[in-house]
């Protein structure tokens, strides 16, 4: 059974145990992303999360990675739109000290001047090659032209906001948002591992209190734009539509989810069957949907050569549009609801997975998450509110991005 410790410091912990495994995997979660930065210092959540690693007033880069690998473990980070994350999983054998470093990058990180330019460079390189991938571009030009507020703004930052980050930035955003108050730690493993780990963790983490960051919603652009870039060296058409979608707070919430499920997960998904496979007009299709506190958007991305661009954005179209009437439409919703519950629970069997699992359910409702309530409730959904749902998502317009041969 899940559990939520809050420390006196302010941190909270969700505390899972799983008995059954000989690993610990350990997740902290910052409040703050690409969404909570000013426009001059876009980027600053990325970079803190690269720069973390190059040393702490404890630790050199190596003493901050090799404890963790040496053991096969992996340490790893990512940032998004709201959070900052750092994981490990590692063999019981390392989870103190696996602990301790991520606990070490969190609340000491040195950003020492010369090291903070090599990961600059290191940034600016990243920014370079995603300027190169057609994908990124299509979604990163979309962002540009759907939303009005931070959700426009690239995760990794711009050439020139990333060049402009000063040392005393990063200090600043570190000690504003690498607070107690903003981190929620997650650690999965067996009880007895974990309550080993819970008994000194407070002389771990110093005392630095600070405001907790509200998660962020989009702002849409209320003109409904589509926009065309054209690149050299290119043989496909790559394009994205995306839709307004409901809230995480809402009731059409999961079946958004089992829409976006039969419609676009795996090989046996509506897209992947009648446009791929039947109507050959496409390589890649798929379909997503991210939900936050007060909206969301639903993703159809297709890839496919330029001679088939027009019949599939008719096929495509007409699909979405018309899905209610499509033949034996109950067995596709089906198909959703049996996959979607069915993956949440496999994420059960991996450590790291229903970590974050639990961890992003904890985020968006301040609550500990049930899988049997999870699954209870996908398979509630009636097919009507399905169709109702994609009937809302659907008649609206698209927001469109195409990234094309030159």
């Amino acid at each position: 059974m899940i559990k939520k410790k809050t420390l006196n410091n302010g941190i909270d912990i969700l505390i899972i145990p799983r008995n059954n495994v000989r690993s610990v995997s350990i997740i902290a979660a910052v409040r703050a992303g690409s969404a909570h930065e000013p426009k001059e210092i876009m980027g600053i959540s990325h970079l803190i999360e690269h720069s973390v690693f190059r040393g702490t007033l404890n630790r050199d880069m190596e003493e901050i990675k090799r404890p963790i690998e040496e053991f096969g473990g992996s340490l790893n980070a990512f940032t998004g739109k709201n959070i900052t994350a750092y994981y490990a999983k590692v063999p019981l054998t390392a989870s103190k000290v696996a602990l301790e470093i991520i606990l070490d990058i969190l609340f000491n990180a040195k950003f020492d001047e010369k090291e903070i330019e090599k990961e600059k460079k290191i940034v600016l390189d990243e920014i370079a090659m995603y300027e190169d991938e057609p994908i990124d571009n299509a979604f990163e030009q979309l962002n540009k032209v759907m939303f009005l507020n931070e959700f426009s703004y690239p995760v990794l930052g711009t050439k020139e906001s990333v060049s402009k980050i000063s040392n005393l930035d990063i200090k600043k955003y570190y000690e504003e948002k690498y607070n107690t108050n903003n981190i929620v730690l997650t650690l999965v493993g067996p009880e007895k591992e974990l309550e080993g780990l819970l008994e000194n963790i407070e002389n771990l983490i110093p005392q630095r209190l600070g405001k907790k960051c509200d998660f962020k919603s989009p702002e849409f652009n209320k003109k409904i734009e589509k926009v065309e870039k054209e690149k050299e060296e290119l043989s496909q058409v790559y394009v994205v539509y995306s839709f307004k979608a409901p809230s995480k707070m809402s009731d059409d919430f999961y079946p958004a989810a089992i829409l976006k499920t039969f419609l676009g997960s795996g090989m046996s998904s509506l897209l992947f069957t009648k446009i791929r496979e039947e109507l050959g007009l496409a390589y890649e299709i798929s379909a997503d949907y991210s939900a936050y506190n007060e909206n969301g958007t639903f993703t159809i991305f297709a890839a496919t050569v330029p001679e088939n661009f027009d019949k599939l954005t008719y096929s495509l179209s007409n699909l979405i549009q018309n899905i209610f009437a499509i033949d034996n439409i109950d067995q596709w919703i089906d198909y959703g609801r049996k996959r979607l519950s069915g993956r949440y629970m496999l994420e059960t069997e991996n450590g790291l997975n229903f970590g974050f699992l639990a961890l992003d359910y904890y985020l968006a409702f301040d609550k500990l998450i049930n899988i049997d309530e999870m699954v209870k409730t996908i398979n509630a959904q009636s097919n009507e509110k399905i169709i109702e749902t994609s009937k809302k998502i659907f008649t609206s317009e698209p927001y469109i991005s195409i990234v094309k041969p030159k």
